[in-house]
């Protein structure tokens, strides 16, 4: 590729109360908000190729076993407040339920043939908080247009993304001015293939088992020691989110991935929510003491539809996006029929 062609139950969480954070430790994690958020062109994009926004950077873990979520239901006359009690073994019955619905959703998709030579194209529309000045309160960018093209099997093929009139080149490779920079002799090898947990093609993700349990022993195994602020349950329901968040994920994969995320300890439901672009749906979310990070699907055909972090001490959402297209295309740069 040359230079012209880059040219069930609606309810509301309560906020569990905040902690201050010690000023070193606060802007750790505001840097690493924003080495998360923020792409910069100058530099390796293996990770940025999807958005990734780890839960660590909220260090209180939740309370999970015994948890006392509140749910607020919109009911004729007024409002109907039902307690649901997080079980130890896994989400809120509501948020299982609708977990499972969403899986039977998923699993009933048709699965395309793809080529490994094709690319996922992921067109959304997204905004993330960043922290200036040292301000202790983040500021929202602008919502904006998110355009990606990732290799089906091979890591190492170089994808494409296009963001705030801006195109940068997706590769494993260090990437300097629009160029990608092979290691030189005695340097780290880099590993080309279908990817990892961390960083999947969409031929690892049809490999990783179908089995629920399975699947989430695998995550669990994969980022053991992450995440240490929120804990292995809040680092599964991250990885989860980062697997689905910017990729085609298929039928019987993304199925498996919803039915993982009903064992996982804390996961609750949240109703009546919005995309970044104001679609209604229905949420599942994971929260601890500093804010809550929530999957969005549209309350008819349960389809994600995008995703939302709040933040506790801000008092504001710091994380929002909408997926509005999904497709596999020949080549980055291609645009699918809208």
């Amino acid at each position: 590729m040359n230079g012209n062609e880059i040219s069930e139950l609606a309810s509301m969480l309560p906020s569990p109360a905040s902690r201050d954070l010690p000023d070193d430790r606060a802007n750790v994690l505001r840097e690493h908000m924003m080495t998360e958020f923020r792409r910069a062109p100058e530099r390796n994009t293996a990770v940025p190729a999807r958005i990734r926004r780890r839960l660590a950077r909220r260090p209180s873990r939740m309370a999970l076993a015994g948890a006392c979520v509140v749910a607020v239901a919109a009911a004729a006359g007024g409002f109907a407040i039902v307690s649901a009690t997080s079980s130890p073994g896994g989400a809120t019955p509501a948020a299982a339920r609708l977990l499972a619905r969403i899986a039977t959703a998923a699993e009933q998709q048709s699965s395309p043939q793809v080529r490994d030579s094709e690319f996922m194209y992921i067109r959304s529309e997204v905004a993330f908080a960043s922290y200036t000045n040292g301000s202790p309160t983040p500021t929202m960018d602008k919502l904006h247009e998110r355009q990606v093209w990732l290799p089906v099997a091979n890591v190492c093929v170089t994808g494409l993304l296009i963001e705030e009139g801006e195109s940068t080149l997706l590769s494993p490779y260090t990437v300097i001015n629009g160029k990608i920079v092979h290691p030189s002799p005695g340097e780290p090898a880099v590993r080309c293939g279908e990817g990892t947990v961390n960083g999947p093609t969409y031929r690892l993700l049809q490999s990783l088992p179908t089995d629920p349990r399975a699947l989430l022993n695998l995550i669990y195994a994969d980022t053991q020691g992450e995440g240490q602020a929120v804990g292995p349950d809040g680092e599964a329901f991250t990885t989860i989110g980062d697997l689905i968040r910017e990729a085609i994920v298929p039928p019987r994969t993304a199925a498996a991935l919803y039915r993982a995320a009903a064992l996982i300890p804390g996961v609750t439901l949240v109703g009546h929510v919005t995309n970044a672009v104001g679609r209604p749906g229905i949420a599942i979310a994971w929260t601890n003491s500093q804010g809550r990070s929530e999957w969005i699907f549209d309350r008819a055909t349960l389809q994600f539809i995008g995703e939302r972090d709040y933040d506790n001490n801000a008092h504001q959402v710091t994380g929002d996006t909408a997926i509005l297209q999904q497709a596999f295309v020949a080549k980055p740069g291609q645009f699918p029929k809208r």
